[in-house]
């Protein structure tokens, strides 16, 4: 005869061990759910596109490209001059010749027609990287459309979010060595940001990717400064330097993190390339062990933290590393809105750079965690 109660074990046992939600709270939930993660980014993005029209500020960050883009085709140096000043209002072209060589075609429509036509597109990058890595859930795909750096990556224009789907499609083609390769050589030398993934590459055994990646990067590399003359070549590591002097302090970095606190700069950078390197070398010993998933998700990590120069667009990679290691919607997807205290670029506050870093952070270790104590990341993609 089966005592009193059974029947209530055997209903949690048939739900997990949970007991059933009431239907009342379950219908509150996803309509929490339909306007947090559906209506609200659905009005987010339109708001902005209004927002910078209204204050002129339509992609920034691509206008150097635009205008270097006329240089090229009026076979000028689209590179500024030693004496001129290379700080964000001066609006310098400093990425490599690619990127101006294929923003040629959109000269034909004024810089601010062509600015929300880029908009436009990284708008759609979203998604689209998203996809790339196996992330069906929508309401990810609404709460992306939520964080403060890809808010802040559509509005500036710049490469963060094409630079973001490229990362996808290196991971989801990396058994395919051409195509793979070839992906990466295209971001590395648009913006030599991404290159921690050719040391993945490699690490994971795949060495012939890597040196593909690396030549390939090389020869267009030469192609495009053959193609503009070689012009600012000469003087493009000076150019670089400068850059960092004037604005390196501004960045979301270990480096200014450390300055912050009173560390001189010497001890700064050391401890910045400190934490880059054990980064990629975590990158090395996931790579050997086969662990591809967080190893690749780590070399994305490593390289923003590489970068002497970070604003917050450039957060916006984390949507790779999340989607990759957690494609259902759980906690590391919500720590990135954290991030609206912090002002795209320009002098942030320690408060500011300390909880840049330690949201960033968070969001890569919640991420991380059920790979790296031996399950299966979200929504049951294996490692």
């Amino acid at each position: 005869m089966a005592r009193a109660g059974d029947s209530a074990v055997v209903g949690l046992a048939s739900t997990g061990g949970r007991r059933r939600e009431p239907p009342s709270l379950r219908r509150a939930g996803r309509l929490a759910a339909v306007v947090f993660l559906g209506l609200l980014p659905a009005v987010a993005v339109p708001m902005l596109f209004v927002t910078v029209v209204q204050d002129d500020s339509i992609a920034f960050d691509f206008r150097a490209f635009h205008r270097a883009a006329h240089d090229v085709l009026a076979g000028e140096d689209p590179y500024p001059a030693p004496h001129e000043p290379v700080g964000a209002d001066a609006e310098p072209y400093v990425y490599p010749p690619l990127g101006a060589l294929v923003s040629t075609p959109l000269t034909a429509l004024s810089v601010d027609a062509a600015g929300l036509l880029v908009m436009v597109l990284l708008v759609l990058c979203v998604p689209a990287t998203l996809l790339a890595l196996g992330v069906r859930d929508w309401r990810c795909h609404g709460l992306a459309f939520l964080w403060p750096p890809v808010l802040a990556a559509v509005q500036s224009g710049n490469l963060t979010l094409l630079l973001g789907l490229g990362a996808a499609l290196v991971w989801r083609l990396r058994e395919r060595a051409p195509a793979s390769a070839g992906v990466l050589a295209c971001m590395v030398a648009a913006k030599p940001l991404l290159w921690p993934l050719a040391v993945w590459h490699a690490a994971a055994g795949r060495a012939r990717t890597a040196l593909l990646a690396t030549a390939a990067t090389l020869a267009l590399l030469g192609l495009s400064w053959a193609a503009i003359g070689f012009d600012g070549l000469g003087g493009y590591g000076d150019l670089l330097r400068r850059l960092e002097n004037e604005v390196g302090e501004d960045a979301y970095t270990v480096r200014v993190l450390a300055l912050d606190a009173g560390i001189p700069d010497a001890a700064a950078r050391a401890a910045w390339l400190a934490v880059g390197g054990s980064l990629l070398a975590a990158v090395v010993a996931l790579g050997r062990r086969g662990r591809e998933r967080p190893a690749f998700a780590l070399a994305v990590v490593a390289a923003v933290a590489l970068s002497p120069l970070v604003w917050l667009h450039y957060f916006a990679l984390l949507l790779v590393v999340v989607a990759l290691l957690q494609p259902r919607l759980g906690p590391a997807w919500f720590v990135p809105l954290a991030l609206v205290v912090t002002p795209g670029s320009g002098h942030p506050t320690p408060f500011e750079t300390t909880a840049t870093l330690g949201a960033a952070a968070l969001t890569v270790l919640l991420a991380l965690r059920p790979g790296l104590l031996g399950g299966r990341p979200g929504g049951g993609a294996r490692t």
